[in-house]
């Protein structure tokens, strides 16, 4: 457990010195994080709105909206992800020579444990879309359907599975979700009346969880795995978009005729449970090369 500390209402958690805020909480994973590295990120967790900003000791924390829980640092290092063995991984992978470099210029990036029934939701909106749409999308059901819990303009709880199964397709269409509004609700449906078990996916194999999201219409494997991997603890989960296929044929070799769900399965057998985690520094590498930004170059910097 992180040991607490706290100034005024601010706590820190030292525990957290070097995890980059910009690539982790903006990069791809949630959706409800909204600022910049100067100035922090403003988001919310479960029924809280936290401010948070990297200290000289770490990340430090605020929370200025909804109800505190008994033990906040708990809390937020679980949303972090410290329960995963991230020592473990940059000891196995700083010398490939693809992941290695990542880890030395990026290495504060991590893998979120989010709140699965959110994450569910945000990828569902990602079908044929990006990053400021799904924001937009993410953000309108939870402005439109959820509580308000801060006094911001996005401070609001993200709704049950209940609710927005009950505000219907028709109110879905009206927050401009298009054709991912009867995906959402026929997932809601299921989650609310317990014919998907969302939470307890945790707890099952890999196949089997990929196989009960994969079940819910509009939810391919890729979405599937976005959500194993950023919410359901499933280290061996490897969305494949076309930064990661690009990555795996420029970098690891892999043949260009290979689909996505073949490349997946290649990633899996490659790099078994840490394949979420390789898959996240390989996207976030293919970005920031595409800006021009190479590990290389940002060392010269």
């Amino acid at each position: 457990m992180a040991q607490l500390v706290v100034e005024t209402n601010t706590f820190a958690v030292p525990e957290s010195k070097g995890i980059d805020l910009e690539s982790t909480l903006d990069g791809g994973q949630a959706f409800r994080w909204y600022g910049t590295p100067e100035t922090g990120y403003r988001g919310v967790i479960g029924g809280n709105v936290y401010l948070i900003s990297s200290g000289g000791s770490g990340i430090e924390f605020e929370i200025i909206g909804g109800s505190p829980p008994s033990d906040p640092v708990a809390i937020f290092t679980n949303y972090l992800g410290h329960n995963s063995d991230f020592e473990g991984f940059r000891a196995r992978y700083e010398s490939d020579e693809v992941i290695g470099p990542a880890l030395v210029d990026w290495d504060g990036l991590r893998v979120l444990r989010q709140d699965p029934w959110e994450n569910l939701v945000a990828f569902i909106t990602s079908a044929t879309s990006n990053v400021p749409r799904i924001k937009l999308n993410v953000g309108s059901i939870a402005r439109e359907l959820g509580d308000r819990i801060g006094d911001g303009e996005r401070d609001f709880q993200f709704p049950s599975p209940d609710v927005v199964r009950d505000a219907g397709d028709d109110r879905l269409r009206e927050l401009r979700l298009g054709f991912r509004a009867p995906y959402i609700v026929d997932a809601a449906g299921r989650v609310a009346d317990g014919r998907l078990p969302l939470y307890d996916l945790r707890n099952v194999g890999y196949e089997e969880a990929r196989f009960a999201l994969t079940a819910i219409k509009g939810i391919g494997e890729k979405i599937a795995d976005c959500v194993l991997a950023f919410s359901l603890d499933k280290g061996e989960a490897f969305p494949v978009d076309r930064w990661i296929e690009r990555a795996l044929v420029q970098w690891y070799g892999m043949p260009e005729n290979k689909n996505k769900s073949a490349a997946a399965d290649w990633a899996r057998e490659r790099f078994g449970t840490d394949a979420a985690y390789v898959n996240q520094y390989l996207f976030h590498r293919q970005r920031m090369e595409g800006r021009g930004i190479s590990p290389a170059a940002k060392r010269a910097d």
